[in-house]
């Protein structure tokens, strides 16, 4: 996976509909039992509010960086107003939204102390929206598409999202090529039909077919039935600590949960919604949004309430997995100070490692045992040649980056364009920085930086006789003669 092209998330806008709320928080502390009734007596503390409902993936989405519309209907009362600030502060495009004085705003109310939830109250109307709002975002269906690169359907079953309208919006997304991501509720999911992924929990997979799937063979069946049903690209069921189960086309794929502190599972499948819906219009693929939407589901259950994924927050989780090797300059600064903040040794060394051999192996597995995690730079072809001239490099930068991610000593990857590595270490200021023995008595451009900061020079012993020059010359000599 090419973890490179997130960098464009912020170019992305997504459209969102569904059930809007707000999430409203009491919280305080618990020293005593009401001598009234067998209660907990809860002194207020505090009092908050949040996006709920299709609100939390929009908090989800923003959190990474990427645009939104939203499209939606909510009361003209206080909550609601409250829903539109918080639209406002976060620079939602909110133009075909709407306010009604007949629609009351749904709330959901926790009381909360020492991080535990003791009752939640529910302030809801299941009901259509008015058929004036439907009628007019219907009728201004392309001004709302414009500039959309996926859909979000965040159905709470509240009554927002019923068949007609959302069978408009999947059509019309169709007509664009806009994925559209949906997150179920109930038993009429005929009216997701069409839809590019699906992402329904255990729970309301078992709603979906009015019986509970006991056992991995009927879970295989049910997956692939409710995809058959929903005549849908993919299914992507969201297993709590299980992880996430892919279903497509004739084929069935788990990606494991990748959390270790599990604090509140709230809001978690409106994180995975966010994240498909915000990378796949970036060109990655099902299992790789899965693998990341695993990824950012670990950050927000590891918080309390409703939490979010920031991009840096993933980032920053990537060296948990092994799986993201290839990295910019940028994200390697985000890795390499989540790493050293959690007090491990990150070692650099960098090279063009042409035709790679033993002495290079030798290098990676030396400079990693002298820390946590190996960092490598592989200079490009660009500066191969401005260092060793016009016929080298024997193997192009993308056939050396992928042989070097190849190697289980090497955790991260990063291209340099530059001669040398100056400007990466200023940068991202690894604990060490190694180079072969023969630099030792050499001006080495990036010493003074890593002194700097209070980062060292590592010399090690060079593997004797393996180099690219003897291999070169070895091939020339045997093979020349037939030229």
């Amino acid at each position: 996976m090419n973890v490179e092209k997130i960098k464009n998330i912020n170019n992305i806008t997504v459209l969102v509909f569904g059930d809007y709320m707000v999430d409203s928080y009491i919280n305080g502390d618990v020293k005593r039992i009401s001598p009234e009734a067998p209660v907990p007596v809860v002194e207020i503390k505090n009092r908050t509010k949040k996006l709920g409902g299709a609100g939390n993936v929009i908090n989800n989405i923003i959190s990474f960086g990427a645009k939104v519309k939203a499209i939606g209907c909510i009361g003209d009362d206080e909550n609601g107003h409250f829903i539109k600030e918080e639209f406002n502060k976060m620079n939602i495009d909110d133009e075909f939204f709407g306010m009604d004085k007949n629609v009351c705003t749904i709330v959901k109310t926790r009381i909360t102390a020492k991080k535990q939830q003791f009752l939640r109250l529910d302030e809801e109307q299941k009901k259509p929206l008015p058929k004036e709002y439907y009628d007019y975002v219907s009728e201004n269906l392309s001004n709302v598409f414009e500039g959309v690169d996926s859909l979000v359907i965040s159905d709470y079953a509240k009554g927002a999202v019923n068949e007609n309208f959302c069978q408009l919006l999947i059509e019309k997304a169709k007509l664009l090529n806009v994925a559209v991501i949906i997150d179920p509720k109930g038993t009429d999911y005929k009216k997701y039909k069409g839809a590019t992924v699906l992402t329904p929990n255990l729970k309301e997979l078992n709603d979906y077919l009015q019986y509970e799937v006991h056992g991995d063979t009927a879970l295989t069946e049910a997956g692939f039935k409710l995809r058959e049903d929903c005549g849908i690209g993919y299914l992507a069921l969201t297993r709590s600590e299980k992880g996430i189960t892919l279903f497509s086309e004739g084929s069935r794929e788990d990606f494991p949960a990748l959390a270790k502190d599990v604090i509140d599972v709230t809001g978690a499948g409106d994180t995975v919604v966010a994240t498909i819906a915000t990378l796949m219009p970036l060109g990655f693929s099902m299992p790789d949004l899965c693998n990341l939407a695993n990824q950012t589901a670990s950050v927000v259950v590891s918080k309390f309430g409703a939490a979010t994924c920031t991009l840096d927050e993933l980032m920053a989780t990537i060296e948990d997995t092994g799986e993201f090797k290839l990295i910019s300059l940028d994200t390697a600064k985000y890795i390499v100070e989540d790493l050293k903040n959690k007090g491990k040794t990150v070692v650099f060394t960098n090279g063009c490692f042409d035709l790679i051999h033993a002495g290079h192996l030798y290098s990676f597995k030396y400079a990693k045992s002298l820390g946590d995690v190996l960092i490598v730079a592989v200079n490009s072809d660009a500066s191969v040649k401005k260092n060793k001239g016009d016929q080298r490099p024997i193997i192009n930068q993308d056939d050396r980056i992928k042989m070097i991610c190849e190697l289980e000593c090497v955790d991260y990857v990063i291209l340099m364009e530059d001669s040398n590595p100056v400007n990466i270490i200023k940068n991202i200021k690894p604990n060490i920085s190694v180079k072969g023995e023969d630099w030792k008595n050499k001006n080495v451009p990036e010493q003074k930086i890593l002194e700097n900061y209070g980062g060292k020079i590592e010399f090690i012993p060079l593997y004797q006789g393996k180099s690219t020059t003897n291999i070169i010359e070895k091939i020339l000599k045997v093979y020349g003669s037939n030229e």
